[in-house]
C-alpha cells in the first residue's frame, strides 16, 4: 500500500534559472535549508523529474540526501521522448536518475505520456521489468488522460504491478481532473492523486494581485491564473483561515486539496517557505468551508473560461 503522505515538496524550481530565476533570491545553499527543515518537520516525500533543469534538481536531491544521511521518498519521472524507442533507453534513463539522486531504487518512477514510440505497452513493460529488478519500489503516471490512465492501469495489471499514483496539476484554480474523467478513474481505480501546482505557482498565495507582478516566462505560465475575480478568492481563504488559528491564504489552498484526499507538493526555494506550507498540516477545513471554496472557485473558473 502507497504510504499515507499528506504533504510533500515539488522541485521544479529546484535549479531553474528559466521560469524560477534560480540564483537571484534563491540558490543551493537556501534550496539545503528547505531540505533540512523539510527532515526536521518530519516531510520525507519529494517530487522531482530527470526533466526538471536536465537533471540539476535531481542531482541537488541526491547531495542533500548525502549530506543529511536523511529517510526520504523520493519520486522522479521518467519521459519518454520520440529519440527513446527501446527497452534499454528507459532503463538508462532510470539508472541515470539514480545515480544522480544516489539512491540504489526510486521509491515511485512516474511516467510522463508517451511522446513517440515508447507506447503504453512498453512502457508497461519496461516498468515491469525495474520492479521486478528491486530498482522502483512503486509505479506512477503523470499527466495522462483518463483513458491512458486506465489503459495503462491494466497494462502493468498483467505483470502484477500495481498502478499506485496519478501526478497532475490541481488546484483551485486548475480543476480539470474533476469533469474529464481523471479523478474519476483514479478514485474507481484506487489510485492516489499527488497534486502539481497547488498553490497554482504562487497566484493563490496572495503575493501577486494581477499579472502586472510578474515578468519573463514565469508570467506567460501564470496567465491562465488570473482574473478579476481571484482577489475575492483569496479574500475568502484568509477569512477561512482567520478560524484556523491565523491561517493564511496558501495554508488554506493547501488544506483544500488534503481534505480531496489529494497529496499537494508545493514548492519551496527556503527552509521558510517549508515551514509555512508545512503548516497545512495537522488541521482540517470545514464541510462547509470547503463547499465555499468549492462553490467560489467554480465561479471563478466559469467566468474565466467564458
Amino acid at each position: 500500500m502507497f504510504p499515507d503522505f499528506k504533504i510533500g515538496v515539488g522541485t521544479w524550481a529546484w535549479g531553474d534559472h528559466l521560469v524560477w530565476n534560480y540564483g537571484s533570491d534563491y540558490d543551493e545553499t537556501s534550496l539545503f535549508d528547505a531540505f533540512s527543515q523539510s527532515m526536521r518537520d518530519g516531510v520525507l516525500f519529494f517530487s522531482t523529474s530527470e526533466t526538471f533543469s536536465d537533471g540539476r534538481a535531481e542531482q541537488m536531491l541526491g547531495n542533500f540526501i548525502g549530506k543529511s544521511a536523511a529517510q526520504t521518498f523520493i519520486s522522479t519521472k521518467f519521459a519518454p521522448f520520440f529519440w527513446r524507442i527501446r527497452r534499454k533507453d528507459f532503463i538508462k534513463a532510470l539508472k541515470d536518475s539514480l545515480a544522480r539522486l544516489h539512491v540504489p531504487a526510486i521509491d515511485l518512477y512516474q511516467v510522463l505520456p508517451p511522446a513517440g514510440l515508447m507506447q503504453l505497452p512498453l512502457l508497461a513493460e519496461c516498468m515491469s521489468d525495474a520492479f521486478e529488478s528491486g530498482l522502483i519500489r512503486y509505479a506512477g503516471v503523470s499527466n495522462f488522460s483518463a483513458v491512458q490512465l486506465e489503459k495503462f492501469y491494466g497494462y502493468l495489471n498483467r505483470f502484477g504491478i500495481p498502478l499506485s499514483c496519478m501526478e497532475t496539476e490541481y488546484n483551485l484554480l486548475q480543476r480539470d481532473i474533476e469533469t474529464n474523467g481523471v479523478l474519476e478513474m483514479c478514485n474507481q481505480l484506487s489510485i492516489r492523486v499527488i497534486a502539481q501546482s497547488p498553490l497554482a505557482m504562487g497566484a493563490l498565495t496572495g503575493k501577486y494581485v494581477s499579472q502586472k507582478d510578474l515578468t519573463g516566462i514565469r508570467r506567460k505560465f501564470m496567465d491562465k491564473y488570473f482574473s478579476q475575480n481571484l482577489q475575492a478568492l483569496i479574500r475568502l481563504m484568509n477569512h477561512i483561515g482567520s478560524e484556523h488559528a491565523g491561517m493564511n491564504s496558501a495554508q488554506v489552498s493547501l488544506n483544500w486539496l488534503i481534505q480531496k484526499h489529494v497529496i499537494p507538493i508545493p514548492g519551496a526555494k527556503n527552509a521558510d517557505q517549508v515551514m509555512q506550507n508545512n503548516q497545512a498540516v495537522g488541521w482540517s477545513l470545514t464541510e462547509d468551508q470547503v463547499t465555499q471554496l468549492d462553490d467560489l472557485s467554480a465561479v471563478i473558473l466559469k467566468l474565466r473560461s467564458g
